[in-house]
């Protein structure tokens, strides 16, 4: 392993270790709603988005695959959050 990787995985871990600290506290705050439950995905989509990419090596795999895999995590991550909205669009 290079030193260049090593230190993006390194980078890669602490930011996930941030965005789980972050997500915890705004589940533990109390915040409710459409805007707390976008936050914690939108952490969720970013620290799935690191292990993808930087712990499973998708960086080096064909466009292709890449793509397939990030919609995927795009879909499990909007799909929540666009259930959660249902009730607000319903009126």
């Amino acid at each position: 392993m290079t030193q260049t990787a090593a230190r993006r995985i390194t980078r890669a871990w602490g930011l996930l270790i941030l965005l789980t600290i972050g997500s915890l506290a705004v589940g533990h705050s109390g915040l409710t709603g459409l805007a707390a439950n976008g936050l914690i995905l939108a952490a969720a989509f970013a620290k799935g988005r690191w292990m993808l990419l930087d712990f499973l090596k998708l960086r080096s795999v064909p466009p292709g695959w890449r793509t397939l895999f990030l919609c995927w995590l795009g879909l499990v991550t909007v799909i929540p959050l666009a259930t959660a909205a249902l009730p607000l669009l319903r009126g």
